[in-house]
């Protein structure tokens, strides 16, 4: 990646306020503040929420409101909210904010009016500003999916940190890390006890990091924490500027814009560009405005299915496919906040993906803001030989001799008549769309050779390297082999799948 100049110092960034991720820090509330933190929380008890007050969401609504007051064009966009969350020691991935500009004594009304009952949270943190007759309010609301233990913000070039913590309505966490050069990369992580999570980190190298914790929920995939590590004395905040263009109208000149940015980043570290594909972009516009009509940002809906069931049911065949959904002022500033989450950065960098539809939709928050709601699909086609001078078959044959040996077992004999029967089973798997049936009926029809010993494989793949999971491949007592694949599409898998078929004899 090209080196980027050094960013220069913000006037309006306090100093970070020293402690560690996970407690709170200590911020005594101004009274306008706690006036205005007592209207939200009472606003909003009548709506069944119960809000806990956080001193590290007043801290950064102090600074955002600093922002706001010191003429700032965009005091809540990404890149300040980011930075402020850091220096504040705020683990939140992605508050909600509200800011309202007014007399002291309308401003703590006009901000509770901008709540909505839609949205749940269960923490939240008022800033304020005053200058001259104006007060300036930040209101930051945030529902809270984990707990961390303490983490240093601040750490030295070659130390190491453990992560700990559990998450909340989520399961399943792992973690992710962006290191200073831009690359992104998950950590192994131990499963121990459901939705808790330790795992060492070493910071190898100066700069700004990025680890982030995802945990699975009703919706899919979900970031529950977000916490910025300064190593060897690096910035908080990142270099780039959130300042844009404005953003096409049209909706297909919106999405190319996100395409073109998608690219961008992946030739900066030397990636091929992803091909733009209309079909996949459909199916990402059609989630976009699912999410927009629901103001609900997530992968699955209801009704909806996960992205695979999209594909399928659109009939886009795939062998991998990876999705980002993302939330912003504009559809530039939503995938920017992809790019900032290491666990969507790695699609993004996927080296294994060659074909991207991006959809964007715009509507509104609860709150009544316009937001635009963007979803980023990722997808690499199924191969079925078309291109290829070996037929689907040898490429199979080709997968399943090189992994016999591999597993050090005898060579395999490759049998005329089982390649035959072979390719009646996968002829008979895609007409069923039933992999497992008829697997008795072959093995007993290659008995029927004069073999004592027989089994049979049946399995739909994406692609011929699938084939080295073929349960019977490394049984040494298996000495001759038949392989048979046919194309065809399955209600149950997608459309363009390898359906495989492999004998096995003595």
């Amino acid at each position: 990646m090209a080196p980027s100049s050094p960013a220069r110092p913000d006037p309006v960034a306090p100093r970070p306020t020293p402690g560690l991720y996970g407690p709170e820090p200590v911020a005594a509330p101004s009274p306008l503040e706690e006036r205005a933190l007592q209207a939200v929380r009472a606003e909003l008890a009548h709506r069944g929420m119960k809000l806990a007050p956080s001193a590290a969401l007043v801290l950064a609504g102090r600074e955002l409101a600093r922002r706001a007051a010191d003429g700032e064009e965009r005091p809540l966009a990404r890149v300040h909210l980011r930075g402020a969350l850091a220096r504040a020691l705020a683990f939140d991935p992605a508050p909600t904010a509200h800011l309202v500009v007014a007399r002291p004594e309308q401003a703590v009304a006009l901000l509770a009016s901008r709540l909505s009952g839609e949205e749940r949270f269960t923490h939240a943190g008022v800033g304020a500003e005053v200058r001259g007759e104006r007060a300036y309010l930040v209101l930051l609301l945030v529902r809270r999916k984990a707990t961390l233990r303490p983490f240093p913000r601040e750490v030295g070039v070659g130390t190491s940190a453990t992560l700990e913590g559990e998450l909340h309505g989520l399961l399943h966490p792992s973690v992710h890390l962006t290191l200073p050069s831009g690359r992104s990369r998950a950590i192994s992580l131990a499963q121990g006890a459901a939705g808790r999570f330790s795992v060492p980190i070493a910071f190898e190298v100066k700069g700004r990091w990025l680890v982030e914790v995802v945990g699975e929920g009703q919706g899919g995939p979900e970031v529950a924490a977000l916490v910025t590590v300064s190593c060897g004395g690096a910035g908080l905040e990142e270099a780039s500027s959130d300042r844009e263009d404005a953003e096409p109208a049209d909706v297909p000149g919106t999405e190319a814009r996100v395409v073109g940015a998608i690219n961008a980043t992946r030739r900066s570290f030397g990636l091929e560009p992803l091909e733009l594909r209309p079909e996949i972009a459909a199916v990402a516009r059609r989630h976009s405005q699912a999410m927009a009509e629901s103001h609900v940002l997530a992968h699955v809906l209801p009704g909806s299915g996960s992205v695979a069931d999209r594909l399928r049911v659109a009939r886009i065949p795939y062998a991998i496919v990876r999705e980002n959904v993302a939330l912003g002022a504009s559809a530039l500033e939503a995938h920017r906040a992809a790019e900032e989450s290491p666990a969507h950065r790695q699609n993004i960098l996927s080296q294994d993906v060659t074909e991207i539809g991006c959809g964007v939709a715009r509507g509104t928050l609860p709150s009544g803001e316009p937001a635009v709601y963007l979803t980023e699909i990722f997808l690499a086609p199924t191969e079925d030989g078309a291109a290829d001078r070996m037929t689907p078959e040898g490429r199979v044959r080709e997968v399943l001799w090189h992994e016999r040996a591999r597993s050090g077992a005898p060579d395999l004999i490759s049998d005329p008549a089982l390649d035959e029967l072979a390719r009646e089973a996968a002829l008979d798997m895609v007409r069923s769309d039933i992999p497992a049936r008829g697997e008795e009926g072959f093995t007993e029809r290659a008995l029927g050779l004069h073999r004592k010993l027989a089994a049979v494989d049946l399995f739909v793949a994406a692609r011929p390297i699938e084939a080295a999971r073929s349960t019977n491949l490394p049984d040494p007592r298996f000495r001759r082999a038949g392989v048979g694949v046919a194309i065809g599409d399955s209600a149950r898998y997608g459309a363009g799948r390898l359906f495989i078929a492999v004998v096995y004899t003595d």
